[in-house]
């Protein structure tokens, strides 16, 4: 019996990744949104907490409740303070107070319908501690960029201009 060694090697490099990468433990997070009877207004469900989201003006939302640029913003900026937060503890970090200010540059011409690309162009965070050493704050910092899900994610869409103003105690 000839055995192909070549082969049966490439089948057990095969093997083993598959293994590898059936192992990883990948978490499924799940929302919802609806319509509701309010033009421009769209209830979401994340687990069970429910919010309003609104269009703005221009596409004809009764912009009363945060809408869904806002929340992709706050949800960069909220990532970021609460990675900072964990990674302060587990380092014994003194961060007593971490503020994040997100903005973002897009084309709103695209949104309403003209031929543009209405996608965001650049991110830009302020992030502004209090507590750290500025070796500290480069820690904390190196963690955003490497734990939050989100920075992550929108770094890959878009550059993410990162500032980080030290305060004192």
């Amino acid at each position: 019996m000839k055995i192909n060694f070549q082969l049966l090697f490439l089948l057990t490099i095969g093997i083993l990744y598959s293994t590898t990468m059936n192992a990883q433990k990948l978490a499924t997070l799940k929302v919802s949104a609806n319509s509701t009877d309010t033009e421009g207004r769209a209830m979401v469900s994340a687990r069970n907490h429910h919010f309003v989201i609104d269009a703005p003006p221009p596409l004809g939302g009764p912009n009363e409740a945060i809408n869904p640029i806002e929340i992709l913003l706050s949800s960069l900026g909220s990532c970021g303070v609460l990675v900072a937060e964990r990674v302060a503890e587990e380092m014994n970090i003194p961060l007593t107070e971490s503020l994040t200010v997100v903005e973002a540059d897009l084309d709103p011409r695209g949104v309403k319908g003209e031929e543009v690309n209405p996608r965001i162009q650049v991110f830009r965070v302020k992030l502004s501690m209090t507590g750290p050493t500025e070796e500290q704050a480069e820690q904390l910092v190196k963690a955003i960029r490497t734990r939050c899900p989100i920075y992550t994610t929108l770094e890959r869409a878009a550059p993410i201009e990162l500032e980080v103003t030290l305060n004192s105690k």
